[in-house]
């Protein structure tokens, strides 16, 4: 069998002309302006209605349904091409923005919950339709125009939210943040006491060596499609990482679920990470008081004329640790502490930073696999390849663009928006002064803000 040399591929486009229209016209090819012209022509000046319809270029029988329209006193001239719809334009408007206030205090409903509230709409209020009334449901095609009429709609994949979170996201509480962060960053006569390249967001997450798999292309109706990953259930390796609002980074810092450190495990990490062994992986007051000496010997606070300010969460490894508290007042350190359940939307690193560093981290997995068949991640692996997405996600852009989006730097906390509180709405209440235990040893007592999280110190 030869193979041809040339292949071409025509695409053929054919036109299909409509019921009753001129060899040449395509339906609603006319100016509303000219019908409007064309109507007063015919009512108004006496003209015939096929004069009218060529000195002001319409379609003859558009015009002359109009004029009966208008006659009758059914309204005037308005473009409307297609069906009627089955909703009327303000009650598919009263739709959309039903759906986007449930979208907003996270109770968001699926495409088949708003056909089924469509058809019980219709049904009560006696809206002639076409819906199937076996499984009272409305039709996927009135879902896919309702849909493509109302552009500021879209289908999208939700995060999800725990409703501690949801609720704990308090106006008042979030106020109340701010107010703490603004006499940090600025003096009483509202000059800058701590810099942008002064300010850093440290936080940790965990990295498996079974990624989580992309999306992939399969043949549609397949049941049961897979990836490759290196197990059923991976081992969590602990990372912490911190940024600066100019976009510096302190080298990463490792914490491997095991009884003891092995050096070679950092062989292909970022260079200068630390990595540090425990035999849960969690962190702990004795692990996070070991990187915060490493915060220390690469930010070197105390050689700086101005404060350094660490913003971290409110687990207890850094509220509760009096040794770092210590530390960080001997070192020109002001530690900042967010809000309970507020990290999703207060803290840089959650924002920007750690969404881009694990999907680059499962891409990269991803491709490691597909490249070595039949190997697994190890851990030694798994460093090499956090390694080359850490690289591509540590970026000045992101760290600059997640303390921008989180109204830190440039301080402006117009970015939490009403929207934001949609779902705390019925928890908030007056925010009362927090009430702050201060530690046996004295010397750490002015070193933390707490901004009303769970873990007080």
């Amino acid at each position: 069998m030869k193979t041809p040399t040339n292949i071409a591929v025509v695409f053929v486009v054919t036109f299909h002309r409509m019921p009753g229209s001129k060899k040449g016209h395509k339906q609603g090819d006319w100016d509303e302006l000219a019908m409007k012209g064309a109507v007063r022509a015919v009512l108004v000046e006496g003209i015939s209605q096929k004069r009218a319809a060529k000195e002001h270029a319409v379609p003859r029988q558009t015009l002359r349904r109009y004029l009966e329209k208008v006659k009758a006193g059914d309204g005037g001239v308005e473009k409307k091409l297609g069906r009627r719809t089955t909703l009327t334009e303000e009650q598919e408007n009263e739709l959309s923005s039903l759906l986007q206030s449930m979208e907003s205090k996270l109770y968001g409903l699926t495409p088949i919950d708003v056909r089924r509230i469509v058809f019980d709409f219709c049904k009560k209020n006696n809206i002639a339709n076409c819906f199937n009334v076996t499984k009272e449901i409305a039709g996927r095609k009135w879902f896919k125009l309702f849909m493509r009429r109302h552009q500021e709609l879209s289908i999208r994949s939700p995060e999800p939210t725990s409703i501690q979170r949801a609720q704990g996201f308090n106006k008042s509480e979030v106020q109340h943040y701010f107010d703490v962060l603004k006499t940090t960053l600025f003096d009483e006569n509202g000059f800058i006491n701590i810099p942008a390249d002064n300010i850093y967001n440290a936080d940790e997450s965990g990295f498996s060596i079974c990624h989580k798999p992309k999306r992939i292309i399969a043949k549609r109706g397949k049941r049961g499609v897979g990836a490759l990953t290196s197990a059923e259930r991976g081992r969590n390796i602990t990372v912490l990482c911190c940024m600066s609002a100019v976009g510096h980074y302190v080298p990463p810092f490792f914490l491997f679920p095991r009884a003891n450190m092995k050096a070679s495990l950092l062989d292909n990490a970022p260079p200068g990470s630390v990595g540090k062994a425990n035999r849960t992986g969690w962190m702990t007051e004795e692990m996070f008081t070991a990187w915060f000496d490493h915060f220390i010997s690469v930010v070197q606070p105390q050689s700086r004329p101005q404060p350094v300010l660490l913003l971290v969460d409110g687990h207890f490894s850094h509220t509760r640790n009096v040794e770092v508290l210590e530390a960080a007042k001997a070192s020109n350190v002001v530690m900042l502490v967010f809000p309970s359940h507020s990290t999703h939307r207060l803290q840089p690193c959650d924002v920007s930073f750690f969404r881009s560093l694990k999907s680059s981290y499962d891409e990269k997995a991803q491709t490691w696999l597909r490249n070595h068949p039949g190997r697994a991640i190890t851990e030694a692996e798994m460093i090499s390849i956090f390694a080359e997405a850490y690289g591509r996600a540590a970026s000045v852009s992101n760290a600059v663009s997640g303390f921008k989006t989180t109204g830190i730097h440039p301080f402006d906390p117009s970015k939490i928006e009403e929207m934001d509180f949609s779902a705390a709405s019925v928890t908030d209440n007056d925010f009362p002064e927090p009430a702050v235990s201060i530690p046996s040893n004295e010397t750490a007592s002015a070193t933390v803000k707490n901004c009303g999280c769970e873990s007080g110190i």
